[in-house]
């Protein structure tokens, strides 16, 4: 049983007569599997661009085109190891795994940083190999009208993923959907190359592009990296957001005040944990209310997270359980 539908069990048994009510107050519950289906339009698009390329570049032999063609099979690839990630991700708690599995997604993200690296740099070098010993360019309306087709589906495929992100944030399903953006420009730069190859007879630009493109992807890489460094280091999640926790809990003139703040984010599922302090005389069923009703208001705003919150009575902000001073407003 995952942990929203715990905490309505819970509700359920604890205060029957405001459960409902309750319930229409808390957040819809997106649906995570929906990561999968992004995994599998990413999949089937770069495959019909691989098949489509591969052919023009027979044909063209434009190195731009290459490097575009190595990046969708990159993509390719890509789009498995991001399928077996949010699958891995997905699976829920066990013995051995009491947090889940969601940290899958940092370590596949890294798979996915090392390979548009070693992409990049495969790029560079096939270019600077066809500056010493360059080829002519042909078939340049096919070349273009591949670039064409490949720009109308990767933006399809976008917009899909955003749908699909405002609904299951996925790392795996964002590192994807931000290369796969790059694409666009990419097959743009593709048609350029194309078109200054035909009008000038040429090839220092498509050259050019094909750098470009290798400068891109080692970018992306280096992005990718990062996030998913931060999700295996267990950095916490950007100020902003640990801003719109504090301001929720300190509006309710109830709790006097909040200490001890830590989150990370693990997959999609987003790890809060605090103290508040309460009024000392107040009973444990009161308290109890308190902190559900914080706990509900959370997860409209954070509706992945999983809350855990300690009460303190007003002024006791010492805790034994942390052992490192300073860290954890």
């Amino acid at each position: 049983m995952d942990f929203i539908a715990t905490k309505r069990m819970c509700m359920l048994i604890n205060n029957p007569m405001n459960f409902f009510k309750k319930q229409n107050q808390s957040e819809i519950i997106p649906n995570q599997k929906l990561a999968l289906v992004a995994s599998y339009w990413a999949l089937s698009t770069a495959l019909v661009l691989i098949i489509i390329k591969s052919i023009a570049y027979f044909f063209t032999g434009s190195n731009a085109l290459l490097a575009s063609l190595i990046d969708t099979i990159g993509d390719a690839v890509l789009s498995i190891v991001s399928y077996c990630s949010i699958k891995i991700s997905l699976k829920p708690a066990d013995h051995d795994h009491r947090f889940g599995h969601g940290k899958a997604e940092g370590f596949f993200a890294q798979i996915q940083a090392s390979f548009l690296i070693g992409s990049a740099v495969f790029i560079t070098f096939e270019t600077i190999r066809n500056y010493f010993n360059p080829t002519n360019i042909e078939h340049h309306a096919l070349g273009i009208a591949v670039s064409i087709i490949a720009i109308v589906l990767t933006f399809i495929l976008v917009l899909v993923q955003k749908w699909v992100l405002k609904r299951a944030p996925s790392l795996a399903v964002e590192a994807d959907r931000n290369h796969y953006k790059g694409d666009i420009f990419i097959n743009i730069g593709v048609i350029l190359a194309f078109s200054a190859d035909y009008l000038t007879q040429s090839g220092t630009v498509d050259l050019v592009i094909s750098l470009c493109i290798a400068a891109y992807l080692a970018w992306t890489g280096l992005k990718i990296g990062k996030k998913a460094t931060d999700m295996l280091m267990d950095r916490e999640i950007p100020f902003c957001e640990r801003q719109k926790i504090i301001d929720l809990v300190k509006r309710d003139k109830r709790v006097f005040g909040l200490h001890d703040l830590r989150t990370r984010q693990s997959g999609m599922d987003l790890h809060i944990s605090f103290d508040v302090e309460l009024d000392g005389n107040l009973t444990l069923e009161k308290a109890h209310d308190i902190i559900e009703e914080i706990d509900l208001a959370l997860l409209k705003i954070f509706p992945h997270a999983e809350i855990i919150i300690h009460m303190d009575p007003q002024g006791h902000t010492h805790d034994p359980r942390h052992k490192r001073e300073g860290v954890h407003y």
